[in-house]
């Protein structure tokens, strides 16, 4: 695909489509069955390594990146699965209501995981506030493809099942995005900047926006697991800014005549 976008905002990174698949190309990255690997990594992969990964209910054994990308929601599938993610999305050990099943839980991670189960990931200040997001909040989606490619956008078509673009960005490209993406739209909000793991914010909640009247982009990699990809893949100051394709796809219609042609963006980004 020649994004018309890519060609006016000249990005650092390269940007990644998230396509919804029967199939997956030869050669393309994967997970082993069985083994874990974090859906983030598929995107850095996509994006810094110019390659095309993917995953499916049978390489992502992660509930939360299963979820994210749209294989089914287990957060509830039991009482006590329900404790362990209330737990867990908000203050870890002391917010369990079965304490000595969620200790065991501890013992039983490996050792890199330990501390974030013990202490909790922070995003809700108590379980209940995390049940309610588990329950009411979260898009849950078992969509009827057997795969979700990362793929360089310049790889992809447009006649391919793509249901997001995932953009990493800078502040000067950030800035540039959301001005584009307010251009398009009505009302004055073009940006979700929606509280939940960095996976989802790639995926499930683009996903959810791209069915609103007036889908608005979705801002990621704000979790301390997101800053840590973002470390290791990119840099500390890199988002990322996730576009519902229907979006993109408006932003794309406007891309050569909207703010990056307009001479104080040139002299901003040294043009």
């Amino acid at each position: 695909m020649k994004s018309t976008i890519v060609k006016n905002l000249r990005p650092e990174f390269e940007p990644v489509a998230v396509v919804w698949s029967d199939t997956i190309p030869a050669g393309a990255f994967q997970y082993k069955n069985g083994k874990f690997g974090c859906v983030l990594h598929l995107f850095a992969h996509a994006s810094t390594g110019g390659k095309i990964a993917g995953g499916s209910r049978e390489s992502i054994i992660c509930t939360g990146g299963r979820a994210a990308l749209g294989f089914g929601t287990d957060f509830d599938a039991s009482d006590e699965q329900l404790d362990l993610y209330t737990a867990l999305f908000s203050k870890g050990h002391k917010s369990a209501e079965n304490r000595t099943a969620y200790q065991a839980t501890i013992e039983a991670a490996p050792k890199n995981w330990r501390s974030m189960y013990e202490y909790g990931e922070r995003r809700h200040c108590s379980s209940k506030s995390a049940r309610e997001w588990i329950l009411h909040e979260f898009p849950r989606y078992n969509i009827p493809y057997r795969y979700v490619l990362f793929k360089p956008l310049s790889r992809t078509s447009f006649n391919e099942n793509i249901r997001t673009v995932i953009f990493p960005v800078n502040p000067v490209e950030f800035s540039g995005l959301v001005t584009l993406a307010g251009s398009v739209m009505q009302g004055t909000d073009p940006v979700r900047a929606p509280q939940g793991t960095d996976c989802c914010s790639i995926s499930a909640f683009a996903y959810s926006e791209a069915e609103s009247a007036s889908p608005r982009a979705v801002l990621g990699m704000m979790g301390t697991d997101g800053r840590e990809v973002m470390r290791k893949r990119f840099r500390d100051d890199i988002l990322t800014l996730t576009l519902p394709a229907p979006l993109f796809l408006r932003m794309e219609q406007e891309a050569d005549d909207c703010v990056f042609q307009i001479p104080s963006w040139k002299k901003l980004v040294g043009l």
